[in-house]
């Protein structure tokens, strides 16, 4: 994020109105605040306090942001592998390959 793009904006999210600069669009700025919301409501069945809702919705999404980069991990030594399968397998063709003035 760049600072020039960064733009200001109000948001209301688990009943606070705050402030932030975001380089993202409204649609995104939404997205975000409907899943928190939901998030909420459906800790909201357990009548706790806020804090404490919070405070579950932030280890919850942590887990899943360690999980996502254990899986994004995976796949780029999986993506590093296939790359270089990729190109022992191209030395291989082209090795194997007559060159373009030999006759076949």
């Amino acid at each position: 994020m760049a600072n020039e793009t960064l733009r200001s904006v109000s948001i209301n999210v688990a009943q606070e109105r705050i402030h932030i600069r975001t380089d993202l669009p409204d649609t995104d700025l939404k997205e975000i605040v409907d899943f928190i919301e939901s998030r909420l409501d459906n800790s909201s069945k357990f009548k706790l306090e806020l804090k404490k809702q919070l405070c579950l919705l932030a280890v919850e999404l942590t887990s899943e942001i360690v999980e996502l980069r254990k899986q994004l991990r995976k796949a780029k030594t999986y993506h590093d592998l296939m790359d270089k399968d990729l190109r022992e397998l191209s030395l291989q063709l082209d090795e194997g390959l007559p060159k373009a003035d030999n006759q076949v």
